[in-house]
């Protein structure tokens, strides 16, 4: 569930990714959420560059990350009021 101006207006999905693979995020919101957006971070918390989409509450994001590890799938809400949400992610 994403919230708006509360203390959870995102959520943080862990994820193992390898080098190599394209990876795309994908998520969609409910009603009454008018605006999402998910980026992807790295081990450190640094943002990772990525492609993205962005269509009211449908928003994806995808990247080839350069190395092995742990990342972050962050899925914040920026408009409309508390949703529930569906990610899904693949990769090739």
């Amino acid at each position: 569930m994403v919230r708006n101006n509360q203390a959870a207006d995102h959520a943080l999905v862990a994820v193992n990714l390898y080098a190599g693979n394209q990876y795309w995020f994908s998520v969609g919101a409910t009603e009454p959420a008018k605006k999402i957006a998910v980026n992807v971070y790295d081990e450190n918390g640094k943002q990772v560059v990525t492609e993205s989409y962005s269509s009211g509450d449908k928003a994806a994001a995808g990247f080839s990350p350069t190395s092995s590890g742990q990342y972050y799938v962050w899925v914040g809400l920026m408009e409309g009021g508390e949703s529930s949400v569906c990610l899904v992610y693949s990769y090739k």
